[in-house]
């Protein structure tokens, strides 16, 4: 009788939580989905600007996509990261701060912030003026390094303003007015495409320019973001009551939490970033034409990767919201929904690129000599995208259980200690070409989303002594 009254009680149990898990699901599944779009929506916006620039450059010249892919990959877009992880507090503590109803903190995060912008904006301009010695020490051709240069240091005039159009989008965004970064992105977007093909072709009359034609436009583009948003924040009506205007009046040592904050941030998103620019540095050392193919590449699959990254946002304020309440279940389910989601929305995608690889490769170029080198890589896409996706978002879920530091050192051992040498080794040493630039970029991905899993598994599973209960949340 007392066995059978156990197994009926396990039964029970087990029913009971079946029924919680798919209550609970029904409710992440939206609500991530809700959190993801206009997260997602924000990231392909600034994206396809990039894209828009290596179409464009694409199809003009081979050599001038290999320089630019070098200018932006070896140093100005890690710079760019590293001062959006920077500043990566600037939303939460405005959210938090215009949660509770402090108006005036909101106003006093966004003039701190912006002196600090420019100051780490200058420093990272500072060091684009060395590319070029950076590109020979790093062993570039005496061309490459002299071509790519140039640009870097256009592209680095430009890293100032987008550290303030991050800052005031960050504080509109804490304050539930995204819309208004939104459609500055938007109009750049259209403009950027204008000037691009004006300046890089010669088109109406504008002189031709190549490469240098759209870094001109991109720094151009992101100054008049910069003053639009700085503008809005200061002076529309409807950011009066914030108090944005004068001087920051803070000492440094009090908001030591926010850069505390931006820290972890910029270090684990900077040695991701630094890792794949390192792959254009060793593909550098294989040939041109492989350097253009490597930026066609990663071009094409960064636009479902930040689909990932929206999702992972969206997760980690799902596993954020269960974390606050300490029930644990509810946390590790929120962040394997994540996961589930990535993979659901960016298989397919990665699949579909895959097994279109000239359809895509079309795009970017007409170089025949260039069409078999990309399409090589390309095919490579479906496999890497759910892993690389998927680590973003394992990462994201960690940082909702408050664990910070962790995942910053395993993305830093996958990318740094293991694909950086691995691009190498395979590339060069073992003889794979490009094609041992996926490969590397492959394995350190499945490292990193196998070791943040396993992370976050042991964070959030239900004591033993608790599984009894479990079913009951």
């Amino acid at each position: 009788m007392s066995t059978t009254t156990a197994a009926e009680t396990r039964r029970q149990a087990d029913e009971s939580r079946v029924a919680w898990i798919q209550r609970r699901l029904a409710r992440h599944v939206p609500e991530l989905v809700r959190l993801a779009i206009p997260a997602m929506g924000s990231r392909l916006g600034i994206l396809m600007m990039a894209f828009a620039d290596t179409v464009i450059v694409g199809r003009y010249s081979t050599d001038d996509l290999a320089y630019l892919t070098i200018a932006n990959n070896a140093l100005v877009t890690p710079l760019l990261v590293i001062g959006i992880g920077l500043f990566i507090g600037v939303i939460i503590f405005a959210a938090n701060a215009f949660g509770r109803g402090d108006e005036a903190e909101v106003g006093r995060i966004f003039r701190r912030n912006l002196p600090f912008a420019v100051a780490i904006g200058l420093i990272m301009l500072a060091l684009c003026f060395a590319g070029e010695p950076l590109l020979r020490l790093l062993g570039q051709t005496p061309v490459m390094a002299a071509e790519s240069a140039p640009l870097i240091a256009v592209l680095g005039l430009g890293l100032p303003a987008h550290l303030l159009f991050f800052v005031s989008a960050g504080v509109l965004e804490g304050v539930k007015k995204p819309a208004v970064a939104a459609i500055a992105i938007v109009a750049a977007n259209v403009l950027n495409a204008l000037m691009d093909y004006a300046l890089v072709w010669g088109a109406w009359g504008f002189p031709e320019m190549g490469a240098m034609g759209s870094a001109w436009t991109t720094t151009i583009i992101r100054w008049l973001m910069a003053g639009v948003l700085v503008a809005y924040v200061l002076y529309a009506p409807a950011m009066k009551r914030f108090g944005a205007r004068g001087a920051a009046r803070q000492r440094f040592d009090e908001w030591t939490a926010q850069r505390r904050m931006g820290y972890a941030s910029a270090i684990s998103l900077g040695a991701e970033v630094f890792a794949f620019g390192m792959l254009s540095i060793v593909a550098g050392w294989i040939s041109t034409v492989a350097v253009a193919a490597m930026g066609i590449t990663f071009n094409l699959m960064s636009i479902p990767f930040m689909l990932a990254t929206g999702i992972g946002s969206a997760t980690s304020v799902r596993v954020g919201i269960a974390h606050g309440r300490g029930v644990r279940p509810d946390m590790a389910l929120a962040g394997w929904t994540g996961l589930g989601l990535c993979w659901v929305v960016t298989l397919p995608l990665g699949v579909f690129i895959a097994t279109h690889p000239e359809l895509f490769f079309a795009l970017y170029s007409n170089d025949a000599a260039l069409l078999p080198i990309a399409v090589s890589l390309i095919v490579y896409i479906w496999i890497v995208l759910p892993f690389d996706g998927g680590q973003n978002v394992v990462a994201m879920a960690l940082r909702g259980v408050g664990d910070t530091w962790v995942p910053t050192l395993i993305q830093s051992i996958a990318y740094l200690g293991l694909m950086i040498p691995l691009s190498y080794a395979l590339s060069i040493p073992f003889g794979h070409g490009p094609v041992g630039l996926m490969q590397a970029t492959l394995i350190a991905s499945v490292f990193s989303i196998a070791a943040q899993g396993g992370r976050f598994w042991w964070l959030t599973r239900t004591p033993a002594s608790a599984g009894s209960r479990a079913g009951a949340l």
